[in-house]
This record gives structure tokens, C-alpha cells and sequence, in this order.
């Protein structure tokens, strides 16, 4: 009987710690990161051998998947997280529902923009021009849109390109374009907009690459 009850107390305990404590921490991380990043959808998994160690704030693999999520009003149409051997405040994180990481191997961030959230997002920005359109290409941004001084429009064309360095991604523009400007100035108009402010991410990274592909900016940020 005492066997029994032995194997049965040693079977509770690794289940707790291997599938209990992972969903448990998979839910504080997923709650936390949906704070500053609300999302349609998070999908976060985080896990550790052996599973108790998470208790501890050893972290060996944190993954986190979002479908429209937004920072500072900029829709991401998909982000992924990527965590590697990382030590994270467990009392900080299930007391305040914040995520602090204290010390990690590897931490990696991709992010996609399209162009409608993009053309949303400059229509805020650039309030003189109404109803942009985008249209991402391989080597460039292209923003059509028009200015509206009540009895006239002018038609604005403006090619640019997503910029970052840092923690600071940016919108750029290197041509516009206003017809029948009548010698007024619309130069600053997209000089340089503010897109995306790393610093309001959970954890320090820095912006790595970005590049554009038909529809698409690809937006790649890490800890080196």
C-alpha cells in the first residue's frame, strides 16, 4: 500500500512539473506580453527540463506567436518571439504580471507589417493627406494619397522606405511629389515618420535587419 501510494505521489509530482507548471507559465507570459502588445491572438508556450525549474525562473524556450497585435496604434499584422535560456522574475511576473528578464542567451523578435495597416497607420500620422494607399515592393514604399484645401485636391505620390536603427524603426520618404503645388512647400510632410519604438517591448532589443517583399515589411529585431 505504501508502494503504491509512493508511486502515486511521484506520478502527481511530475505531472504538475512537466505539464502543469509549463501551461501555468505559458498563461502569466501570455497575459503579460497581451499588456503592452494586445493582440487578436497570442499563442505563447514556454517551457524547461525539468519542468520545475520554471518556478525558479529558469526558462530554456519561450515562443510567442501574435495575429494583429498593435504597439503605440501600428497594427502587426504577425510577430513571433523567440526566447532562448533565459532567467525571468517569476515573483515579478505573477505578482505584477510583468515580464522581466534578467538575463538571456538569445532573444529574437520578427514582425510583419502590410499595407493596409501601414496606410491606416499614416493616415493618423499625416493627417493632411487623406485616404493614403501603400503599396509595398522589393525596393521600395509607395504612398498615394491627396491634400485637401477645400476647393482644390493635390494629388500626392511619395516612394520611401522603413528605416531603423537602435530601438527606433521609422518610415522614410526619398521622393514626393504634390501636383499643381503652386509653389507651396510639402517637403516635410513625409520626411520622416515614426513607426515602431522598441522600447515599449517587455525586453531590450535592437533592430537587426528589414527589408520589403511584395505586400510585406519584414521587420527583424534580437539582444546582440
Amino acid at each position: 500500500m505504501k508502494k503504491t501510494t509512493i508511486i502515486g505521489l511521484l506520478v502527481a509530482v511530475i505531472v504538475f512539473s512537466e505539464i502543469v507548471t509549463p501551461f501555468a507559465a505559458s498563461w502569466w507570459l501570455d497575459s503579460s506580453l497581451n499588456k503592452v502588445m494586445p493582440a487578436r491572438q497570442h499563442s505563447v508556450s514556454a517551457r524547461s527540463l525539468p519542468g520545475f525549474a520554471l518556478w525558479l525562473g529558469r526558462f530554456d524556450k519561450v515562443r510567442a506567436v501574435s495575429e494583429d497585435a498593435q504597439i503605440d496604434g501600428l497594427k502587426i499584422r504577425e510577430s513571433l518571439v523567440t526566447i532562448d535560456d533565459a532567467r525571468i522574475d517569476v515573483a515579478e511576473l505573477i505578482g505584477n504580471n510583468r515580464i522581466n528578464i534578467k538575463l538571456v542567451r538569445n532573444l529574437e523578435v520578427m514582425m510583419k507589417l502590410n499595407e493596409k495597416d501601414l496606410a491606416d497607420y499614416l493616415a493618423i500620422k499625416v493627417k493632411e493627406v487623406k485616404n493614403p494607399t501603400v503599396k509595398i515592393l522589393a525596393d521600395k514604399i509607395e504612398v498615394r494619397g491627396d491634400i485637401d484645401l477645400g476647393l482644390i485636391k493635390l494629388a500626392v505620390a511619395v516612394d520611401g522606405r522603413i528605416v531603423g536603427d537602435g530601438q527606433s524603426i521609422r518610415f522614410r520618404s526619398d521622393r514626393l511629389e504634390v501636383k499643381n503645388a503652386g509653389g507651396i512647400n510639402f517637403a516635410g510632410l513625409f520626411a520622416e515618420i515614426p513607426l515602431l519604438d522598441l522600447t515599449q517591448l517587455p525586453f531590450k532589443v535592437g533592430v537587426r535587419k528589414i527589408f520589403t517583399e511584395p505586400g510585406v515589411v519584414i521587420i527583424h529585431a534580437d539582444n546582440r
